[in-house]
């Protein structure tokens, strides 16, 4: 490929050889990727000819020939006649833009809707396929969204500036796929907080791909050796800077866009200064953090919640720290909650697990109902804890505010907090699910394996161990 490289760069010593108009001030003839090539010049027989003949001798040296069922050329403001020429000399269809390379549409004109159907299609077939195993958790859920979803629709967000649409209808698909296409228990603005903020720390496709343009302006600022940003300072910035430029009528789409995306930030911070420092504080290594920049976006306002490692110990089971979340932020279903929803009939407001007529709050179910109290109990006799069971925010407000820190008895504590919440919301929907029944022995029982099974089997240290042995 290089002795191809050399040959089609020869040819800016040809004076009657033409570059394609928008590439003649770098001599761009030819973008190489892997086993694809792109070759650009004017579109006039002889500059054609020329082009096509550095590539025939490559073949004869190399041996490589085109595939002729793949290869098109694009032609744009000339004759027909030209047209029919220049595709009967080289024996390539002509295409019709926009055309897909590398699997993203490539367009003269903004994407649509139906443009990114691709990327929308993909996305529904990784949830259609993942609903089929139903016992998924919603924690188990939230990594399938964090780690594949985030990747595909990364790779689109990179390049382009998308629809807003586009940018709705994947954050409505995760938010249907994490609920279960059921009662969306917590908003997505606050899932897509940061965990300390109270959310989930899932990332808004709206936000992520004006994060991701934020990227690609700041290296047009600062990256000025790379060749497509060498091109857009040619074609749009040779006389004025890239936060004072102005969009004219025959810039491109994207250029369009990201000129907005600019104009939005220069409004949220104010000025250049106040932008330039917040991206430096995005940069690791003069390289600039996506994820940083999404949280400068995002979170600039929000405020830290107390609970953030009562909830998110790293210690903790994942669903059973899900679990915990919904508690902390009012939002499991518990009878009370499905009453206020008027999905419930009010007689039918009683706690599954005591039989009692008191309303199935989540302060009742876990701490005042007779069942939970035993459990509680068992657990901090077991564990040789002093405290015993109170109300809800009672708990969570000590927890955060007394048990700040990693020390072992502190996250054993987090584990037994977050597994006994996590057990008595399970057995309350056995109960009522299932008709299925456990005594408080056999709920303590599980607590106790649960424990055991996360203390033996993790690294810690000894001390943790000689806590529940």
């Amino acid at each position: 490929m290089e002795y191809l490289s050399r040959s089609l760069s020869a040819l800016k010593d040809d004076r009657q050889f033409k570059f394609h108009p928008k590439c003649s001030k770098l001599n761009i003839t030819h973008l190489i990727f892997a086993d694809d090539l792109l070759l650009f010049s004017k579109a006039d027989l002889y500059s054609v000819a020329k082009i096509y003949q550095c590539f025939q001798n490559f073949s004869l040296v190399s041996g490589l020939d085109a595939n002729l069922s793949k290869c098109s050329v694009y032609l744009s403001g000339i004759e027909e006649g030209i047209k029919a020429q220049i595709c009967s000399y080289l024996n390539f269809s002509e295409g019709v833009l926009p055309m897909k390379y590398l699997g993203l549409p490539l367009s003269t004109k903004r994407l649509s809707y139906i443009d990114c159907s691709s990327l929308i299609g993909k996305i529904q077939d990784k949830f259609q396929f993942w609903q089929q195993n139903r016992k998924l958790s919603y924690a188990g859920r939230l990594q399938l969204i964090k780690s594949v979803i985030l990747g595909i629709q990364t790779f689109w967000i990179s390049n382009y500036v998308l629809p807003i649409k586009v940018l709705e209808r994947i954050d409505k698909l995760c938010s249907d796929f994490l609920w279960g296409k059921k009662i969306h228990l917590v908003a997505w603005n606050t899932i897509c907080q940061e965990k300390r903020q109270g959310g989930l720390g899932l990332f808004s496709a709206k936000l992520w791909n004006q994060a991701a343009a934020t990227k690609l302006l700041w290296m047009i600022h600062l990256k000025k050796d790379i060749l497509w940003v060498k091109w857009i300072h040619e074609n749009y910035l040779q006389t004025c800077n890239l936060w004072e430029a102005q969009s004219r009528v025959n810039d491109s789409w994207m250029w369009k866009q990201l000129l907005r995306v600019r104009d939005m930030l220069l409004n949220k911070f104010g000025s250049f200064a106040s932008l330039k420092n917040a991206i430096d504080d995005c940069c690791c290594n003069d390289k600039i953090q996506q994820s940083a920049v999404y949280s400068k976006l995002a979170h600039s306002a929000a405020t830290p919640v107390s609970w953030y490692e009562t909830v998110w110990d790293n210690f903790n089971f994942p669903k059973h720290s899900f679990t915990v979340w919904l508690a902390c932020n009012s939002r499991l279903l518990t009878k009370h909650r499905l009453c206020r929803l008027g999905i419930l009939n009010p007689n039918q407001n009683c706690c599954v697990l005591c039989s009692s007529h008191q309303l199935e709050t989540i302060s009742y179910l876990f701490f005042d109902c007779q069942f939970s109290v035993g459990i509680w109990n068992g657990v901090m006799d077991w564990l040789n804890f002093k405290w015993r069971s109170c109300d809800w925010n009672m708990i969570i407000g000590w927890y955060s505010n007394n048990l700040k820190g990693k020390g072992s008895k502190k996250k054993l504590k987090r584990l037994a907090l977050a597994d006994t919440t996590y057990m008595i919301w399970q057995e309350r929907n056995l109960r009522i699910f299932q008709s299925k029944m456990r005594s408080s022995l056999q709920v303590l029982h599980n607590i106790k394996l649960s424990i055991y099974t996360k203390v033996l089997h993790e690294r810690t240290n000894v001390h943790m161990r000689n806590l529940i042995l």
